[in-house]
């Protein structure tokens, strides 16, 4: 791809940007993951190796696609560096004036349906949506980690929200334990000095998960609970009289939260300090909602509102933000509301980018492809904010951007190579001109 880096502005701005998430891996291995991201942008998207192989690499590259197919099998690549080139490319993003902000992390897991049999590690898996009208597909499970980071926007404070990394679920561990290492490694690369809060729905609140918060003094956790889990009043004081004290107070139920509706809304929603078994003995901030309908859900935060740095006012978030409005003991449901992106980033990936979309069959294999388009729907993100020269992408998706980075390579491609083509037939005109004479 000589042609192209050396004559293709934006290739040269996009090569740079890449080779610092790359930064850990071979030059060889640099040049064919750049050739895999730059083909993802010229073709709109992704449908195998072999197909950006025919309609992208080939015309440009000296490289066999033998060797793209080992760069994602067989070379030793650390995707955990990636993420780790990734957070750090994201923090430099953040506004010094915004170093102090909250930085908020959402884990889940999605499925993939594989109809093929030869897919390592595919199994039946439990979905509870019923994308195919069952409660079961053959497929792969993947747990995944988004960040939010806080940007400045038109005079506003705007979180931009994308996927760090994934992982397959192999059951030789817990997707508990998966979601867990996953959140150290970015807790390593962000550091103390920085509040975080990680936001589950309630599948994730157990084991591995609620150590975190204990584990990281910086880390606040926000969750959904099962409305069933059970609560106890904070411990009363001690009087002095002989025996053990009381560890925790009596039991609560949701009548025992008092509710008041939100302006704007259809909740209700009250709060209370409690005792709950998924964090022992330290009280935590209990949320209830009540719908109009009467469905009710429970929150947990294990921070006090006080403690976490975050402004409403400055932030827009729609008819989330009406919830921290009707009172500071509520701001654990505004900020939980960005934990929605992550459904969002799986729509889009498994839509536009081909998330479920690779022919690979070992797991090396599947999760670099993987992981690769995420850099790639990430950086496509960050870039208005990284590079101030696409500032006006600043309010488009991440395909929208693609397709418009996309389109200028292209150009700039025809323009090279028609330069190059057209050589050759000047220096001939040159020549017959002289030999007329």
């Amino acid at each position: 791809m000589d042609t192209l880096y050396t004559k293709s502005p934006m290739v040269i701005k996009l090569k740079k940007a890449f080779y610092e998430i790359f930064s850990e891996e071979r030059r060889s291995t640099r040049e064919n993951l750049c050739d895999l991201l730059l083909s993802v942008l010229c073709l709109n998207g992704f449908k195998s190796v072999k197909h950006s192989y025919d309609h992208f690499m080939k015309p440009v590259s000296n490289n066999s696609l033998n060797s793209y197919y080992f760069t994602l099998n067989e070379s030793k690549i650390d995707i955990d560096k990636w993420m780790q080139n990734m957070i750090k490319v994201a923090l430099s993003v953040v506004p010094k004036e915004l170093s102090r902000w909250l930085i908020i992390l959402s884990i889940d897991d999605t499925m993939v349906e594989k109809y093929g049999e030869h897919f390592e590690n595919r199994g039946l898996l439990f979905d509870h949506a019923k994308h195919n009208s069952s409660n079961y597909l053959n497929g792969h499970c993947f747990v995944s980690l988004m960040m939010s980071i806080p940007v400045f926007d038109n005079g506003k404070i705007r979180y931009l929200s994308f996927p760090v990394g994934y992982r397959m679920w192999t059951k030789e561990k817990t997707k508990l334990a998966m979601a867990a290492e996953m959140v150290q490694e970015v807790m390593k690369c962000i550091g103390i000095d920085r509040n975080v809060c990680l936001c589950c729905d309630s599948w994730y609140p157990k084991a591995e998960i609620t150590e975190l918060p204990i584990k990281y003094s910086n880390l606040a956790l926000i969750c959904n609970v099962r409305y069933d889990t059970v609560l106890y009043d904070l411990p009363p004081a001690k009087t002095g009289k002989k025996g053990r004290p009381k560890i925790r107070g009596n039991r609560l139920s949701f009548d025992n939260f008092k509710l008041t509706d939100v302006e704007g809304t259809d909740y209700s929603v009250g709060s209370h300090r409690v005792i709950t078994n998924l964090f022992g003995h330290i009280p935590v901030h209990a949320v209830v909602t009540r719908t109009k309908s009467g469905t009710e859900r429970l929150f947990i935060c294990t921070k006090s509102p006080d403690e976490l740095n975050f402004d409403v006012t400055q932030t827009d978030l729609g008819k989330s933000s009406l919830f921290a409005k009707a009172g500071m003991d509520f701001l654990s449901l505004t900020i939980y509301s960005l934990r929605w992106h992550i459904e969002v980033a799986y729509y889009e990936q498994k839509k536009f980018w081909s998330l479920g979309v690779y022919m690979l069959r070992s797991r090396i294999g599947i999760e670099r492809l993987i992981n690769l388009l995420t850099v790639l729907y990430a950086f496509m993100t960050l870039l208005p904010f990284y590079d101030c020269t696409f500032i006006t992408l600043s309010h488009s998706s991440p395909q929208q951007s693609r397709f418009v980075i996309g389109m200028t390579i292209w150009y700039e491609l025809f323009f090279a190579t028609f330069e190059t083509a057209a050589y050759p037939l000047k220096m001939s005109f040159l020549l017959f001109q002289c030999l007329v004479k």
